[in-house]
């Protein structure tokens, strides 16, 4: 069966469901030892619709991703209305620099070819590992005791202690679990998903997987909306936040300023967040959500003193395995 045609965008969303079925299992069944189709599902967001496969590898979920020819990238500010207007007041209405912030922090506009893939549904977090609650690392910290002394007694049915470099306590209801930190640089945490038989996106595919070529500054359009719930500020409506639930390829992607996701083949190492640093600094829900936009670069990732790719692991860094078809 001669698929690869067929795996491009515009000829896959002209296929019935029941074609894209066989093709997707015929697909899982030649390309993707070890992965089992759990479901079939239509996503549908920002203007986008994607018909695909949920995919469950080991205790992870994957989907399937077609192909297509984008323009990715930025060359002006489209910011607009309210969006604009505050982004403007944090710059005290220097239009020239904000102009020149904005346009620093976006990726080039060029055109490029993704190929097909399936990609982790869900960024997995960096350093981390279960332990038993009892391992005798943990038992051994001084301050080990009192973590878990204050987890019990918090009156919190989810509570997480993490001391920082070490260990992480996360308490659900009666329920604690402890995660051991070992750290990675940026060289071996790529070396061992590359072993693994996975790999994580290039700057390009990343882009993709946010936006869908889309030509807006993000995913859904040019401005902040304001009516929907964001992480860490208690506006909009009621119910799940808006960027944690899936976008038009089955993807939760973007969605947080403290979260980087972690990128190989690329310069640009990191994507999808700036660490909460501009929030942090008192940039509030407009300028800390510019990171969160499809095109945004970081430039503090090369910063000598922070030294990243020294160790890329941690709570803001975070990698989305893949695998490219064929």
């Amino acid at each position: 069966m001669n698929t690869s045609a067929i795996y491009q965008r515009k000829a896959w969303n002209a296929l019935s469901q029941d074609e894209a079925k066989v093709i997707l299992q015929h697909l899982t069944d030649t390309q993707l030892p070890g992965f089992m189709i759990t479901a079939f599902e239509s996503f549908s967001k920002f203007n986008q619709h994607s018909f695909t496969a949920v995919l469950r590898y080991n205790n992870s979920e994957f989907v399937f991703v077609p192909g297509d020819t984008v323009t990715l990238g930025q060359d002006q500010w489209i910011m607009s209305g309210k969006n604009e207007e505050n982004i403007l007041a944090y710059f005290e209405g220097n239009r020239e620099h904000a102009n020149t912030y904005i346009l620093e922090h976006l990726s080039p506009v060029r055109t490029v070819t993704i190929g097909p893939m399936v990609v982790e549904r869900r960024m997995q977090e960096t350093g981390y590992f279960p332990v038993a609650i009892n391992d005798e690392r943990l038992i051994a910290d001084s301050y080990f005791a009192k973590a878990m002394d204050e987890l019990r007694k918090s009156p919190n049915e989810r509570y997480c202690y993490t001391v920082n470099g070490s260990y992480r306590l996360e308490k659900n209801g009666n329920n604690i679990k402890a995660f051991l930190y070992d750290a990675a640089s940026y060289e071996e945490l790529i070396t061992a998903i590359s072993d693994s038989g996975f790999r994580l996106p290039t700057e390009d595919e990343w882009e993709y997987l946010c936006g869908g070529g889309s030509r807006s500054m993000y995913p859904w359009g040019n401005e902040i909306d304001y009516q929907q719930k964001y992480h860490h500020f208690g506006v909009g409506k009621d119910g799940d936040y808006f960027l944690d639930t899936p976008n038009q390829f089955g993807l939760v992607i973007a969605n947080n300023p403290y979260h980087y996701e972690v990128m190989m083949d690329s310069e640009w190492f990191l994507k999808g967040g700036d660490g909460g640093c501009t929030i942090c600094g008192g940039g509030g829900l407009d300028m800390g959500y510019f990171s969160v936009a499809t095109y945004y670069r970081d430039t503090n990732i090369f910063d000598e003193e922070m030294d990243f790719k020294a160790e890329i692991t941690g709570d803001y860094t975070f990698t989305r395995r893949m695998k490219r078809l064929q």
